[in-house]
């Protein structure tokens, strides 16, 4: 799929929904209690778009991806916009990165990524002590969101209590996990569909 998001990289900005989906994200981040404040990590943050949000409420933002086209988009925005606090990491795992942080969150990253065991490990492993995972992804669907891309070979969403039991055992107590936001998108038969996102908080313990 990275070659997907390499190609689509230029583009990506150009759906309003996506700005929408990831204002939505941030405003659920803000209602997070943070032990610290210190640094997040927008992990598959593609062309930076819920990150920049966040300038503010934390003292440094990294956006993290896979891609190096939405990467490149991504500092182009921070560059133009003259944003020294924003530093970006081309990594494909969490454990590529150069320090602990205070947060991560991924939007509509964790149903791309085969091993879920291992994202958890690898989170817990770089965040500091009582640092804060939030995830905005897919409740369990049809298989029907990802029609019209047939090389997608990842998850069709995630039921809360698998992930739930999988963060418990990699380290983390979870907070919270809640519908927040749903995405329509319309099926190859041309009907419109709504997709429900969930906001899953965990902690490191």
């Amino acid at each position: 799929m990275d070659n997907y998001f390499d190609v689509v990289a230029r583009q990506w900005e150009h759906n309003p929904m996506r700005l929408e989906r990831a204002q939505a994200t941030a405003d659920q981040i803000r209602q997070v209690n943070f032990s610290a404040r210190k640094s997040l990590v927008d992990f598959g943050c593609g062309t930076g778009l819920l990150g920049v949000q966040l300038r503010g409420d934390f003292q440094q933002i990294h956006l993290a991806d896979s891609s190096a086209e939405m990467l490149k988009v991504a500092q182009e925005n921070v560059s133009v916009a003259g944003l020294t606090d924003i530093h970006t990491h081309r990594i494909s795992r969490l454990t590529d990165l150069p320090a602990k942080y205070s947060a991560i969150t991924t939007l509509m990253t964790l149903h791309h990524l085969a091993d879920l065991k291992q994202f958890f490990t690898d989170a817990c492993q770089v965040l500091e002590e009582k640092g804060m995972l939030m995830i905005a992804d897919l409740y369990k669907e049809d298989g029907s969101f990802h029609d019209h891309h047939p090389g997608f070979d990842g998850h069709h969403g995630f039921d809360i209590p698998v992930l739930t039991a999988i963060a418990e055992g990699c380290g983390f107590q979870v907070r919270n996990a809640q519908q927040y936001y749903a995405v329509e998108k319309e099926n190859k038969a041309g009907e419109m569909v709504s997709y429900p996102l969930f906001f899953f908080v965990a902690e490191k313990i």
